[in-house]
């Protein structure tokens, strides 16, 4: 007779029912034959993945679930999962996909939106047919092994930039004041960054509330291409060790489901895109965790000052137009950037209301699905301006991610126009 477990018991049955809840995707802990906090709260997913009394104690009727065919790498006949389904072979392919880097929400066994997107990716970049399905094939890709990381783990070096020509230091001029741009992220404090290498890592320059990450930098840059950007991005490059960039550039490939891998940073940020955009960002991610402080704050400080047109002498100076052009004084803005800020002024909810009615329904629809599945809503949205006003970054990160896939459905006229409300005073 199977023992009655609950929190505080020892012992092999309770380390069986950890290898159990473990092969169907719902435990990630040790071992350890000690039923604690992580042990309950996966036994609380399973009982409520598939139909049981979710109250934390493993009786007969949890007993005989958790034996029922355990699916592993080798089983035959595990079920094709549609949108809607539910329970542990869901739970299951949910892990599989979190461990393959495509999925980022909850194992909690129930195949909604979310878990759809994340397969439709790693189909799109596995060769598969894109149908949102967890099929024969799938269920193949997915149990296969994942691709051991070549170069692990790295040590870092230094790289000291070119020091021929002698760039000078850029700082802004006192009396300039540069106007708010989708593509620059304006800082509120901009500190110094320490010569000292020993000071520069424990205090590094990095400006916190705006400082521009890899993932905004090439929503920014697929957008407009700007030379001075181009700049930017190839500096950066020059102080990435090879084996990182190649690295990266697989991930990149795997990501984007290209045929060819990307052989520069520009090339790779000009290939940012909706469809990809979830893998993309894991990618991102992952480079800029990979970058010495020095690197990334000084990407940043090239990437705000260039694209503000600030400073001279230097070879990431833009060339000046000759002739300037009125219209090109508009500073666009973007809806990751003008989230940021939104003070619920009469212009920004004006061009949020305009901007709305210019976007076909279908794909407000959709965004507001996204939105509501990014900030753990059951309530769907109905306007921006109740989306602006629920932008929460500390608890919903994933909001980023569907304010960025709205902003690729955007067409250039979209953007000029919510820019102009967003800006009139």
């Amino acid at each position: 007779m199977d023992s009655i477990l609950r929190q505080g018991s020892k012992g092999s049955a309770v380390a069986e029912l950890q290898q159990l809840l473990q092969s169907k995707g719902f435990y990630t802990g040790k071992i350890d034959s000690d039923f604690g906090a992580g042990t309950t709260n996966a036994v609380l997913k399973f009982q409520k993945a598939n139909g049981l009394v979710a109250d934390g104690i493993v009786g007969s009727s949890s007993w005989a679930k958790l034996r029922a065919v355990v699916p592993t790498a080798s089983s035959q006949g595990l079920p094709t999962l549609l949108p809607g389904s539910k329970g542990s072979a869901v739970a299951q392919a949910q892990q599989l996909l979190k461990d393959k880097g495509y999925y980022q929400g909850r194992i909690d066994g129930d195949f909604g939106m979310g878990t759809r997107d994340a397969i439709a990716a790693f189909q799109r970049a596995n060769g598969l047919t894109v149908d949102g399905k967890v099929g024969e094939q799938t269920w193949k890709k997915l149990q296969a092994p994942a691709i051991a990381d070549v170069t692990s783990p790295v040590t870092f070096v230094e790289i000291v930039r070119p020091s021929s020509p002698s760039p000078t230091p850029v700082t802004p001029a006192p009396s300039a004041t540069p106007t708010p741009s989708i593509f620059v992220p304006t800082p509120t404090v901009t500190p110094t960054a320490s010569t000292d290498p020993a000071t520069s890592i424990s205090n590094p320059a990095i400006p916190t509330a705006n400082a521009i990450s890899l993932v905004n930098a090439a929503n920014s840059y697929s957008r407009a291409k700007l030379p001075s950007q181009t700049a930017a991005l190839n500096n950066l490059q020059a102080s990435i060790a090879p084996e990182i960039l190649q690295q990266f550039f697989q991930r990149w490939q795997v990501a984007s489901g290209q045929a060819t891998t990307a052989t520069s940073l520009q090339d790779a940020f000009s290939g940012y895109n909706s469809a990809q955009m979830l893998n993309q960002n894991l990618a991102l991610q992952w480079l800029q965790s990979q970058l010495l402080p020095q690197a990334i704050d000084q990407f940043r400080q090239d990437w705000s000052n260039l694209n503000a047109g600030i400073g001279t002498g230097t070879p990431f100076t833009p060339q000046p137009s000759p002739i300037p052009d009125p219209t090109s004084q508009l500073q666009l803005i973007n809806l990751t950037d003008a989230v940021k800020v939104y003070k619920r002024d009469a212009n920004q909810v004006t061009a949020l209301e305009n901007l709305q009615v210019s976007i076909p329904i279908q794909t407000m629809q959709q965004f507001f699905q996204r939105w509501s599945l990014a900030s753990e809503q059951t309530v769907i949205a109905i306007s921006l301006v109740d989306v602006f006003q629920d932008y929460d970054s500390q608890k919903f990160s994933s909001q980023i991610t569907a304010l960025q896939w709205l902003e690729k459905e955007l067409t250039t006229a979209n953007l000029e126009q919510f820019s102009r409300d967003w800006q009139t005073i």
